[in-house]
């Protein structure tokens, strides 16, 4: 028998082992656990970065709601397709009789049903797939507009929080004006009026930040859309490429929506030369087979051919349906294309009217506004003009940074209904 020591050291050893693969694996944990924290904040600071009109337009194009239904419906009409293209199964049929007889029937759906069947879901199919590029361009435009309402109420904000901090000082040197006797008491009641003002006017921006962040967020697809998103540009007007076009034939036939429009007539046709294509019907093959008697002929096996006769059914409704089909989509056909070359009209005059009025709101209007508030409030302070002054510079000065916020905004918008209504995209210079 060997030493108690030789037995009692394996045991020592791996319990060693076993002690440090322990202490080895809860450090791989907390490391592990310290990276996932790591990247967790991370991806957190990353989330909160502001996005610029790419990134939300990128997410967009991935994640809308509107976009996937009409991918949805798209796949359905291409499924339709395949509906159209199958052949159809055959009809096995026994007679439990003395003889027994089977029988298995062939439809041959090679006829013109079948050829007017399948071009009519091809047309179809083409139309959804337009549909989606249509959908595409009314969820840019429609994006882009939700994101520059955004920075327009985020300007307008930052332009009422201004007011209430200018007020905010106002008050508080009034104040000491007053314990001094220089300026009288209605003074200061005036100012702390502007203040509640002013106060409203930033909770009433506050709101409208929120709402637009909420609004842009629904059209990114977001799920669960958060009141502290943030996006980032500009609402400068800058040069674009020359937006000149007129609502000639050759723009309007490119448009994804007048094509759609277009498809859904020729499917139509197609109907209604299906719906005629019903006086040919689909003849079918049968092989009969009795095995216990031969038939008259002495064979066993016997070939029968049918169809089924429109005596009864002329498909005059079918007929008269498919007729008032192609009749509204021949209207539809024109009503896209009217719409669309006023579309293209109204946008131009739209843009170009507020392409003036940006270039009059420039920065320099802005910067000669802001010296001439400086001026007055030290004119103020100074007592060389009255309060009723001051207060009618404030708001002069806030109201041309509203309109020129506004007029960016305008301009920007305007531009991309252009872009819109010329389905295309716009370059900046």
């Amino acid at each position: 028998m060997p030493p108690m020591w030789q037995l009692v050291t394996p045991i020592i050893v791996s319990a060693l082992r076993f002690f440090r693969l322990l202490r080895l694996r809860r450090s791989a944990r907390r490391k592990a656990l310290h990276l996932a924290c790591l990247l967790s904040c991370t991806t957190t600071l990353a989330a909160q970065q502001p996005l610029t009109l790419d990134d939300v337009l990128k997410q967009a194009m991935r994640a809308n709601l509107d976009l996937r239904a009409s991918q949805l419906r798209a796949d359905s009409a291409r499924a339709e397709v395949r509906i159209a293209r199958a052949i159809p199964n055959p009809v096995v049929l026994v007679a439990p009789q003395n003889p027994y007889q089977y029988s298995v029937s062939v439809p041959l759906d090679i006829g013109p049903q079948r050829v007017y069947r399948v071009r009519a879901g091809e047309d179809g199919s083409s139309a959804a797939v337009s549909d989606v590029r249509d959908v595409e361009r009314l969820i840019r435009f429609a994006v882009r507009s939700a994101f520059f309402d955004l920075l327009l109420a985020d300007s307008v904000r930052a332009v009422t929080v201004d007011a209430r901090d200018i007020f905010r000082d106002l008050l508080a040197a009034d104040s000491a004006r007053m314990r001094s006797g220089t300026v009288p008491e209605r003074n200061l009641i005036a100012s702390e009026l502007e203040l509640a003002k002013a106060e409203a006017a930033v909770t009433h921006a506050n709101a409208s930040v929120r709402a637009g962040r909420l609004s842009l967020q629904f059209l990114m697809g977001s799920t669960r859309p958060d009141t502290g998103f943030r996006v980032t540009g500009s609402l400068a007007a800058v040069p674009l490429a020359q937006l000149e076009a007129s609502a000639d034939d050759s723009i309007v036939e490119r448009r994804a929506d007048v094509q759609a429009a277009h498809l859904r007539t020729i499917a139509s046709t197609n109907a209604k030369s299906l719906s005629r294509a019903q006086f040919f019907p689909i003849p079918s093959v049968t092989l009969v087979q009795q095995r216990m008697e031969p038939f008259p002929n002495g064979q066993h096996y016997a070939l029968g051919v049918g169809a089924q006769l429109p005596v009864g059914n002329w498909f005059a409704g079918e007929r008269a349906r498919a007729g008032a089909v192609l009749e509204q989509s021949r209207v539809a056909e024109q009503r896209t294309r009217v719409l669309a070359r006023t579309e293209i009209a109204i946008a131009l005059d739209q843009f170009h009217a507020a392409a003036q009025l940006a270039r009059q709101l420039n920065a320099g209007l802005l910067v000669k506004a802001h010296g001439a508030l400086e001026t007055t409030r030290y004119a103020y302070r100074a007592g060389a003009i009255s309060y009723v002054d001051l207060l009618d510079a404030v708001r002069t000065y806030g109201q041309i940074r509203v309109d020129a916020a506004t007029a960016g905004h305008d301009y920007w918008v305007s531009a991309y209904a252009v872009a819109r209504a010329l389905d295309r995209e716009i370059v900046q210079q």
